[in-house]
């Protein structure tokens, strides 16, 4: 089943129990957006398809009556038929199911509306190929041959073919014509489609088609046959006695685009055959030009222009001295009707009081109509409940001293025949009422709402709304930040179902955000002005962290929860609480060998700090710090991991050095012309070392030595406890950045130094042209060893498969390798002796094995053979029940055979 929902909200609050239902509680919203225009849905043919004109109704007081209508045009007042009365309408797709249908649904209160209209389109490819024979008199004024009947819809592509080849290739454009466009003639019974013979001759008989393509979506690209006509001639003549001239038909090009081409056409009878003459509207007679192509019974616009809209042009038959002219109108297409705005779906305002409803078009609106509604009615029976007042040039509806009975819908429909869009609004009018204001946020994971009080955490991204009220309507609302605040005023103004409503975005809250939020709204009520504010404070709020605060500095550094000191030397550590409210903070200490101190309190964080002096004594301590805070009530706390504090002795960088860590070379001391350069320099030192880098060309007479530019040098410095690490890399080439002279030299000086002293290292390379490929022989010997290796493996391994699958086991099959594979073989078991006269008396029982089955079989005789039986013992054999058998021999008495 497939569901389309024109949706229809109506909203009925809480009746009161008098006579006259106030209609501030009684009132209609249509869901407009669901159909913002006319919607259009296809079905196949027999499918089952529900119509649903849904409602939601608050309250038991009220009744809800629907109509469902299908017209065949987009919007029509009169041309439209009843099918349902059910809020629901159910049905089977038919051939005749198509069409625009709408909804209209009324209240008991008289509250009423008509829905948007949805396009079902039942779509359907019946065609089944009809053989046909049609008998012509000669001279036969008109013939037709029927394609009408298709059952096809939508309308398919229909081509005429004779014996096989379209009608357009015959010169016959005056006696075959298809029918397309209007149809004028009253006599033939003739139908779009069909085709038309004019002035029946011999030459006219064959075999003719009616050839159809399905369009539309689900059937679209098939192509059947519908009729075949078997056309001959008959033995009798047709006397001519009709000369009188009569046009059949004309198209008018359908309804085409500017700068489209187009084909106006004409098909008359007439005898003998008409001839064709295209005027203007000025009679002038037209011909082939750069504007038009001109045929007999065809003119081609070749370019459609604005101008051309309602342009007549004429047609005009003439057969011997009589002749039909008419005219053929060009029209061109129109876009859907659009409303210039689209507007809130109430208003609420008090007697008395001026309203006004735009319902003003996009566009041209000559080529839209309008229909004004107010509940479901037309506006000549809103009677004195107002002055109705409307321009048709600007769409705008003015109500002017507006009573209280005169509360309704009035309802806009605008369409034409491409489409149809409608739009309302629900109009309350009732006592006058002071505006107010409430707070309505709502809450998220991220913030609580209690009352007019906000919790946000910090980051949080939400929106503060308030919501003004009043009759009339509030005029505007406001919502202003705090001063100190830096939330950003991004404030967006919704009227809707009479309250005006302000919505603040507030975005990744931060505790500057906090304060007090002041929302206000107002009316006007007899001219009086009605304010209304509402203070909304926003508290930003975050559980305790506790995390480490300790920094590097002069004679101390910092790594995880380490906090190394050097001897003889001050000291401090410290740890951070953060939270909303700003939390406590104490600590738990091993040693109490430091002072404590608190250093900050601000409104979110809390930091203590433990102070160790030069000469405290300490070698070691810890401390572990924790913090609490509360939030709406709960208390909240956290804990970070001990804080080790040491003092090692101090010294000054030793072992600095600088490495080339640029490509593989054979003298770590050339740099690649094509290559980035990249030095390390390292030192031993507590405290760790800061560097200071510099170079200088090495042949220069000036002794100076020059800083790396930040524009050519990358500089990165890595510390760990007792070591620190820096790399001088170029930004590019070294050619780019040193010199691209082949053998040219520069010294690098690294300059390690912390409090207790510095130590420098300078070093020389040289820029090389060809560094990237100077690979030392010991490089190459290395690689070629590896291979050389790695192939006699290889070729061991294929001899060991060849030999195993070749099924030599021994040691002695496999040769003067036999000691290297034993694992892939059994040895040989020396031969067992047996006590011959055990085995004299036995009989045994005699197997022949056929070993060389290519070979004709022996038939030994004992006359001529002497026969030797001996016992044979084999563990090796693969078979456990011959591992010990018999092997019976023979040979020759006669000693001269061999």
């Amino acid at each position: 089943m497939i569901l389309i929902n024109v949706l229809i909200a109506v909203l009925l609050s809480f009746l009161h129990p008098v006579e006259s239902i106030d209609p501030s509680e009684v009132f209609i919203a249509v869901d407009t957006n669901y159909f913002e225009k006319q919607k259009e849905v296809r079905f196949e043919k027999g499918a089952r398809i529900t119509l649903d004109c849904a409602s939601s109704v608050q309250g038991t007081n009220s009744s809800i009556n629907y109509k469902w209508y299908l017209s065949n045009v987009p919007y029509s007042e009169n041309e439209r038929t009843e099918v349902s009365v059910e809020k629901v309408y159910d049905f089977v797709g038919r051939h005749n199911s198509s069409g625009y249908y709408f909804c209209f649904i009324n209240t008991t209160e008289g509250y009423s509306v008509y829905s948007p209209s949805v396009h079902i389109i039942v779509e359907y490819f019946d065609v089944e190929t009809q053989m046909l024979t049609q008998t012509i008199e000669t001279n036969e004024k008109v013939s037709v041959l029927r394609c009408s009947s298709v059952s096809a819809y939508p309308p398919p592509i229909v081509k005429w073919n004779l014996n096989g080849l379209s009608i357009d290739v015959y010169n016959f454009e005056q006696n075959l014509m298809k029918v397309t466009g209007k149809v004028l003639d009253k006599d033939y019974n003739i139908a779009v489609n069909d085709l038309l013979i004019l002035n029946y001759e011999q030459k006219y008989q064959g075999k003719y088609t009616c050839e159809v393509e399905a369009v539309g979506e689900l059937f679209k690209g098939q192509k059947r046959t519908a009729y075949s006509y078997t056309v001959q001639t008959a033995a009798s003549v047709n006397p001519m006695n009709d000369n009188s001239t009569n046009i059949l038909f004309i198209d008018d090009g359908g309804r085409p685009n500017v700068g489209d081409s187009i084909s106006l056409r004409c098909g008359a009878s007439g005898y003998p055959t008409p001839n064709y003459v295209w005027q203007d509207t000025n009679n002038n007679i037209l011909q082939t030009s750069d504007r038009f192509n001109v045929f007999q019974t065809k003119l081609v616009l070749k370019t459609v222009r604005e101008s051309d809209n309602n342009a007549e042009y004429k047609c005009r038959a003439e057969s011997g001295n009589k002749g039909q002219t008419e005219p053929v109108r060009i029209r061109l297409a129109v876009p859907s009707p659009e409303f210039k705005e689209i507007m809130g779906n109430s208003a609420y305002n008090i007697p008395g009081a001026d309203v006004i409803i735009n319902f003003g078009v996009k566009g041209n609106a000559k080529t839209t109509s309008t229909t004004l509604l107010w509940n479901g009615k037309d506006l000549g029976k809103f009677g004195n409940r107002g002055k109705l007042g409307y321009s048709a040039s600007t769409g705008e509806l003015k109500i002017s001293d507006i009573q209280k009975n005169a509360s309704g819908v009035f309802q806009g429909i605008i369409y034409n025949e491409a489409g149809m869009q409608t739009q309302f609004k629900t109009v309350v009018i009732r006592d006058a009422q002071p505006a107010a204001v409430t707070h309505t946020t709502i809450p998220t994971a991220d913030i609580t709402v209690k009352g007019n009080t906000i919790h946000s955490v910090r980051g949080a991204n939400f929106t503060m709304v308030c919501e003004g009220s009043g009759n009339p309507t509030p005029t505007d609302i406001t919502i202003d930040v705090p001063d100190k605040s830096n939330a950003k005023n991004l404030l967006e103004k919704v009227n809707q179902g009479g309250k005006y409503i302000g919505k603040l975005l507030i975005d990744s809250v931060t505790e500057s955000y906090a304060g007090s939020y002041n929302c206000c709204t107002y009316n006007f009520v007899n001219g009086k002005r009605y304010d209304a504010c509402v203070a909304i404070t926003l508290a930003v709020e975050e559980k305790v962290q506790v995390t480490q605060n300790s920094a590097d500095e002069e004679y101390s550094l910092v790594i995880g929860s380490q906090v190394y000191g050097t001897k003889g030397h001050a000291l401090s550590a410290a740890c951070k609480a953060t939270g909303l409210p700003r939390p406590t903070i104490n600590i738990t200490r091993s040693n109490n060998c430091g002072v404590v101190s608190t250093i900050t309190k601000r409104n979110d964080l809390e930091i203590i700090r433990v102070d160790y002096a030069n000469d405290t004594g300490c070698i070691t301590d810890s401390f572990k710090c924790c913090g609490t805070n509360v939030i709406q009530g709960i208390t909240y706390s956290d804990c970070y991991t001990d804080i080790v504090v040491s003092f090692v002795e101090g010294e000054k960088p030793n072992r600095v050095k600088i490495e080339n860590k640029g490509a593989i070379a054979s003298d770590e001391s050339l740099i690649s012309i094509t290559a980035n350069l990249e030095l390390n320099c390292s030192a031993e030192s507590f405290p760790e070392s800061e560097f200071d880098w510099s170079y200088r060309k090495s042949d220069s007479s000036s002794t100076e030595w020059i800083s790396p530019e930040s524009y050519r040098f990358q500089i990165t410095t890595t510390k760990s406890k007792g070591f620190t690490y820096s790399i001088l890399m170029t930004l590019g080439t070294a050619g780019d950045h040193l010199s691209s002279n082949d053998g040219e030299k520069f010294d690098f000086r690294c300059i390690a130094k912390n409090p207790f002293g510095s130590s420098t290292h300078i070093k020389t390379f040289q820029i090389n042209q060809n560094t990237s490929n100077q690979v030392s022989s010991t490089v190459y010997m290395s690689l070629a060893v590896v291979l050389f290796i790695i192939v006699l493996v290889a070729i061991f391994i294929m001899y060991i498969f060849f030999l195993i699958s070749s099924g030599r086991k021994h040691k002695s099959d496999m040769g003067c390798i036999s000691c290297l594979i034993c694992k892939f073989c059994e040895p040989k078991t020396a031969p067992v002796e047996y006590n011959d006269s055990a085995y004299a008396e036995k009989v045994y029982q005699m197997k022949k094995v056929d070993l060389y089955p290519e070979m004709k079989q022996i038939t030994f005789d004992d006359n001529e053979f002497d026969r030797t039986n001996t016992v044979i013992f084999n563990p090796a054999s693969d078979f456990v029940e011959e591992r010990m058998f018999t092997m019976n021999t023979a040979a020759f008495k006669d000693p001269d055979i061999v």
